[in-house]
């Protein structure tokens, strides 16, 4: 198997696992422990941050952070008022970066390349980014559910 499919194969399999777990804190996902973040804002982030990172990939840098750039990423989060509004935006977000990530070659994922922080990340652990994130947000999510009372797998 190559690379690019075995983070494309995860991308989408952790996709469905944010949106899965947010679905099963049913009406609380606009519930946030004190200090904490609801899972519609974490689902957002994710659905919003997707649909930038074939751009990245491809520029190999990320932008430049604007004041206009966040407030236009506040925006369209405020815009994602339920969790089927952004769960959709994230499988379409998704769908597409996974599609690009198939698509990349061996070529596009050797190197380097500007992301975070001030040492340069290789290609390939960019693509594999977004998976990552998933993941990390899913952690935050079954935990809340736990602070809810459930201690179920989903």
């Amino acid at each position: 198997m190559r690379v690019q499919d075995f983070i494309a194969n995860q991308t989408a399999f952790c996709c469905e696992g944010l949106i899965r777990q947010a679905e099963a804190l049913g009406d609380k996902t606009t519930w946030a422990p004190e200090g904490g973040r609801t899972a519609l804002d974490q689902v957002a982030e994710c659905a919003i941050i997707c649909g930038h990172m074939p751009a990245v990939l491809r520029a190999r840098t990320m932008p430049d952070f604007t004041p206009e750039m966040i407030q236009e990423f506040e925006n369209t989060k405020a815009g994602l008022a339920t969790l089927e509004a952004a769960a959709a935006m994230l499988r379409d977000n998704n769908a597409q970066l996974v599609d690009y990530i198939r698509a990349m070659s061996d070529e596009d994922l050797a190197g380097t390349m500007k992301f975070w922080g001030p040492e340069p990340w290789n290609a390939a652990d960019v693509a594999d980014y977004h998976r990552w994130n998933m993941v990390y947000h899913t952690g935050q999510i079954c935990y809340m559910q736990t602070l809810l009372g459930d201690k179920d797998m989903h």
